[in-house]
Parts: C-alpha cells; sequence; structure tokens
C-alpha cells in the first residue's frame, strides 16, 4: 500500500460543499465555508465554490503542487514504519493504494469504499492527519467490514474516532515534534479509557470487544 498526494479541483469542490458546513462529529460550519457563505450566500453552486477555491487558492498564495512535493516528502520519511505498526497491531495489511486529495477546506472526511482521504492545505501536521485516516482504514479491514452495521453508525463513529487516541502511544516516534492526535471534545472520556484498557492489554480484538460490548 502507498499513500500518494494529489489535488482535484473537483475533489475539492465535494469537500467544501459536503463537509464544509458540519459534519458527523461536528455541527460547526469551517471558516472556509463561512467565508464562502459570506460571499455566495447559504446556498452556494458547484461554480460559486470553483470560483471561490480559485480566489482564496490565490490570495493565501497556496499553492497546490508545492503542497503535493511536501506532504508526500514528509510521509515518505515515515510511511514504511507506520505500516509495520499498523500491521502488527490490527493484524491486516491494505492492499489497494489510497490517494490523499488536497482541499482548502479545513474538514478533511475520507472514503473507504473510494480509497481516499483529504487533507487541508494548509495544515499543521499533514504526517499526522495521514495518520489519523490511515488508522480508520485499519480499524475498518482489521475489526471486521461489518462492524457500522453491527453497531450502527453513531456508535461505529464514536468508537473508530477514538480509536485513534492510539497513535499517541504507538506511533508517537512518527509524529513530528510537539504533534499528537487530540481528538474531538465529546470523545475526550473514551480516548483516555481506550488508552487506560491499552496500557494494561495491547491487544486490539480484546479493546475492541470490551467498548463495543459494554
Amino acid at each position: 500500500m502507498k499513500v500518494q498526494f494529489q489535488y482535484d479541483k473537483e475533489k475539492d469542490i465535494w469537500c467544501v460543499l459536503n463537509k464544509g458546513k458540519s459534519s458527523s462529529n461536528s455541527q460547526k460550519p469551517t471558516k472556509q465555508y463561512k467565508k464562502l457563505v459570506a460571499e455566495y450566500g447559504e446556498n452556494p453552486t458547484t461554480e460559486n465554490i470553483s470560483s471561490f477555491i480559485e480566489k482564496y487558492t490565490t490570495d493565501n498564495n497556496l499553492n497546490a503542487e508545492k503542497y503535493i512535493d511536501q506532504y508526500q516528502k514528509d510521509w515518505d520519511v515515515v510511511a514504511g514504519e507506520f505500516q509495520k505498526k499498523a500491521e502488527s497491531i490490527f493484524g491486516v495489511s491494505l492492499s489497494e493504494d489510497i490517494t490523499g486529495y488536497l482541499t482548502i477546506n479545513s474538514r478533511c472526511p475520507y472514503s473507504i469504499e473510494s480509497n481516499y482521504f483529504f487533507v487541508a492545505i494548509p495544515t499543521i501536521s499533514s504526517r499526522k492527519t495521514t495518520m489519523h485516516e490511515l488508522w480508520h482504514f485499519y480499524t475498518w479491514y482489521g475489526l471486521g467490514v461489518d462492524q457500522e452495521q453491527k453497531l450502527g453508525k453513531q456508535k461505529y463513529n464514536e468508537i473508530k474516532e477514538a480509536l485513534t487516541v492510539l497513535l499517541n502511544v504507538e506511533c508517537k516516534d512518527l509524529l513530528p515534534e510537539g504533534i499528537n492526535d487530540s481528538g474531538y471534545p465529546q470523545h475526550q472520556e473514551l480516548r483516555q479509557q481506550i488508552v487506560e484498557f491499552w496500557n494494561k492489554d495491547k491487544n486490539i480484538n480484546k479493546l475492541w470487544a470490551h467498548f463495543t460490548q459494554g
């Protein structure tokens, strides 16, 4: 499995339009979406968003090719070691290559089915975003592709998001200095419980069973 970073304007438009206003983990609009609405109103068209992206990238001097090169080089430094650690923890490897699409949006969704995730330009750490999103892929394949259906979307989302706290434990040496995976405010208690369980028994299947069946 390799991660390749790309920019696709159609994907960027989709991300701003569909995830800028709100998401399952945050009902607040992103700062980019707020600016979009301030300029074009509450129901912007794809043409509006396209024009907004062009102006936004120009005004903020955001060169996609520069960020693609920067993000790729930064990720390639730790890619092999991260993959080894994730495969060891989850007991699976990811067979398909995954694309990291750049977006001006500060909210970055992902798609297991289509093998991609989004990463913001700019961002404090593209490496952290990449590790976070790939953790969701390993969770999906390693713990069972039927888990979302069994648990329901809300519970599955809560636990898989909280599970990224393990990046701060098992992959701390791969994160840039001073950077950690902080998670969402509503998941902080669960994240702490996950760390406490993990420190006693580093078995991902037992951990998953404990928090999904409890």
